[in-house]
């Protein structure tokens, strides 16, 4: 980093002077620069150490051979596990209403599209949660972390001839150019600790101004501002000039270093190099966030009243680091002095043979054993050096090393129960204290990264909202998916654009660690049963009372905002309450009770079994009708048969008794026609010989009958 020249640095009396002389906004800027970076040069300068601290690069020895000493990198696991405490897991963006009205639909609806939009962009690549990675990085390392956050939109020129009626009208009328947004997007930038300067001050809000260093090549800065101001600035920032950095050192290009500042109370933007003799752009605020910076409020580790300057974690345990360090130095030296070593008597050098070259289950011959004998054998020729004062100053370095360690966790509010670490005589009550004191010494840390988040949600729901095409929207947000009406999300899609509408983005703490399953099971079953219990106990009198009903209903929807996981309910819920109003406005006949409607199943199913047994005993009646009927009608054919029978027979028998009495008639008329003519012809010979007789007789025969003629 370059030297800080603070000798031409003035206190400004007039910012308005100062602007109206020749050069006096850039000298202003210049002035401002030093000025800040002067004021955190110290911060910087230990946050260079306590990086390479965490890279574990040797930077100070204990006075003894570096080749021997044995650093404890406690510090970069620390870290480790803290990064991954605060955050694990891609943070998620919860909208919400600044008022949670229970009736109001479309504001529920818009509210869930920008949800749905901010999480489909912070999901791509997981490019958000890096950033966030190495924000939280910068605050538990340096003691600074802080993101970018800007809106970009690709403008293409375009022309549009003019029309025929145009043209009849105006002859000489031209083509009409305007500009047309062919692409938009929301950029997030990680912004390296070291590159952020902000105004000297004593606290966040009376920062005027903050600005990040970009480094930008010669052909870069020609395609952002022209050949001759690209040109003219210098490439001031090389690996060879910046060689103390603890950033990467081998860059293949020359650089700029550009300041880019956004100053709040003049709401304007100016991009600032050292090294070219006035400023390189300045614009009016193009932005227009609600809180003008295009950062959050910097994630700091500590800050005091007074100076707002961060103090890095490392700060406050650095003597106990390096204690530790030094101790398991000498654990190391002490280790390696811990081995089996001593003296011999030379005039015994099968002692020698023995320690030395003889493999397991060995005898070493001995000459003269009775002189090695009255030595006291191995005993007597050999002496061990003493380990009784190293391994007891070992076992008490050791002792201290744990000390020194438990000191570190209680100042960085580490605890066994974040490193994985438990005793098995422990019950779960004490095991569920311990976590219960683990998270109440990092929940401010965490309180601190959610409101970062939070903030960075923020601020993209207002690009999205004042810059964004609503088309650009509805792609991120799915709205072809919603289920909603699409009347409502047209309406929602409106206030979502208007600027009096006010939602808030937020992030649940929960969600930036771990997933516990388990425990959004038992939410969501605690949020079932508070539904069925509390409509189980309430629905009667919802049911019947119109006055109390509507607010046990509010009640309930109170209850149930308190609820995350029913979030996605609150637009069904609110359509199940005023159907339950409208049907209490129009209240239908009284609902049987329990035991009446199940006496009222039992008759139904009473009734219902006597419709299937009539059912039955009809259709078994109707076929022994059918078969009644169909015995009838063949007995009915049967008699009539028979009856047509014995009318042909008798017609037969009276057409032979009529031709019998007709034969017999004949036979009569011809038997008295005969008898007749019999009788004529006997009475004719009768008479015959009667008038012979009378012919033969005399004139008056006696004894004739009156009334015979004679003839």
């Amino acid at each position: 980093m370059d030297p800080v020249n603070t000798a031409g640095l003035s206190k400004i009396g007039s910012l308005e002077e100062l602007e109206s002389e020749s050069g006096g906004e850039y000298g202003r800027w210049q002035s401002e620069i030093t000025a800040a970076e002067k004021e955190t040069d110290k911060w910087r300068r230990k946050g260079r150490k306590i990086v390479k601290e965490f890279r574990a690069e040797r930077m100070e020895t204990s006075g003894v051979d570096p080749s021997m000493e044995r650093r404890f990198n406690l510090f970069s696991a620390n870290i480790n596990i803290l990064s991954t405490a605060l955050l694990n897991q891609t943070p998620q963006p919860t909208v919400n209403r600044e008022f949670k009205d229970p009736q109001d639909d479309i504001a529920g609806i818009a509210a869930n599209i920008l949800e749905r939009a901010l999480t489909s962009h912070n999901n791509r690549n997981y490019h958000s949660l890096n950033i966030l990675k190495q924000v939280v990085q910068d605050m538990l390392v340096p003691g600074c972390g802080t993101s970018w956050h800007t809106y970009y939109a690709d403008i293409e020129t375009k022309s549009e001839e003019p029309s025929a009626e145009m043209l009849a009208t105006n002859p000489q009328a031209e083509a009409l150019e305007y500009d047309e947004v062919v692409g938009e997007q929301v950029k997030d930038e990680y912004v390296y600790w070291e590159d952020l300067v902000w105004s000297p001050a004593r606290s966040w809000d009376e920062v005027r101004w903050v600005a990040r260093k970009i480094y930008l090549t010669r052909d870069e800065l020609v395609k952002r501002w022209g050949k001759k101001k690209g040109d003219e600035i210098s490439l001031d920032y090389s690996p060879k000039k910046n060689d103390v950095r603890v950033e990467t050192n081998n860059q293949v290009f020359q650089q700029a270093t550009i300041y880019e500042i956004w100053d709040k109370p003049s709401e304007k933007v100016i991009w600032f190099s050292k090294h070219y003799d006035s400023l390189i752009e300045e614009k009016d605020d193009f932005l227009e966030l609600d809180d003008f910076f295009p950062c959050p409020r910097f994630l700091v580790s500590t800050v005091s009243n007074g100076q707002y300057i961060p103090i890095p974690d490392y700060h406050f345990a650095s003597d106990q680091y390096r204690e530790l360090n030094e101790i398991n130095t000498r654990v190391a030296l002490l280790v390696r002095a811990c081995r089996v070593a001593g003296v011999y008597d030379k005039a015994a050098p099968q002692v020698q043979a023995l320690l030395n070259n003889a493999a397991e289950n060995t005898l070493v011959p001995v000459d003269q054993w009775s002189a090695f004998a009255e030595k006291g054998g191995i005993k007597g020729v050999v002496d061990w050096v003493p380990l009784e004062q190293i391994v007891a100053t070992l076992e008490q370095l050791l002792k201290n090393r744990e000390d020194v360690k438990n000191q570190i966790y209680e100042i960085t509010g580490m605890s066994d129960i974040i490193r994985g670490q438990s005793k098995a005589s422990e019950t779960l009550g004490a095991q569920k204290i311990k976590t219960q004191y683990a998270s109440m010494r990092i929940q401010e840390r965490q309180k601190n990264v959610v409101e970062y988040a939070s903030t960075v949600f923020d601020i993209q729901a207002q690009f999205m909202r004042k810059h964004m095409d609503p088309q650009e929207i509805g792609k991120l947000a799915q709205i072809q998916f919603l289920g909603d009406d699409p009347q409502l999300v047209e309406q929602a899609m409106q206030l979502l654009k208007a600027p009096d509408f006010i939602l808030r983005a937020r992030v649940e703490s929960d969600s930036l660690s771990d997933i516990d399953f388990q425990s959004e099971k038992q939410d969501r079953m605690e949020y079932m049963m508070t539904i069925t219990n509390y409509l189980k106990e309430t629905m009667p009198m919802i049911q019947q009372d119109t006055v109390l009903g509507p607010f046990l209903m509010q009640l309930l929807q109170f209850s149930l905002a308190g609820f995350k996981v029913g979030k996605k309910f609150e637009s069904e819920l609110d359509r199940t309450f005023n159907k339950i109003q409208e049907q209490m406005r129009n209240p239908q006949p009284p609902q049987p009770t329990p035991e009446e409607q199940k006496m009222q199943g039992e008759l139904k199913l009473m009734e219902a079994q006597g419709q299937q047994d009539a059912q039955k005993g009809q259709q078994q009646l109707a076929i022994k009708q059918q078969e009644g009927r169909q015995k009838l009608q063949f007995k009915q054919q049967d008699q009539a048969l028979k009856v047509a029978a014995n009318q042909q027979g008798l017609q037969q028998k009276a057409q032979q008794n009529e031709q019998n009495l007709h034969h017999q008639n004949v036979q009569n008329e011809q038997q008295n026609t005969h008898q007749n003519e019999k009788m004529w012809h006997e009475l004719m010979r009768s008479n015959v010989l009667a008038a012979q007789q009378a012919e033969n007789a005399p004139a008056t025969p006696p004894n004739v009958p009156s009334g015979v003629s004679h003839g």
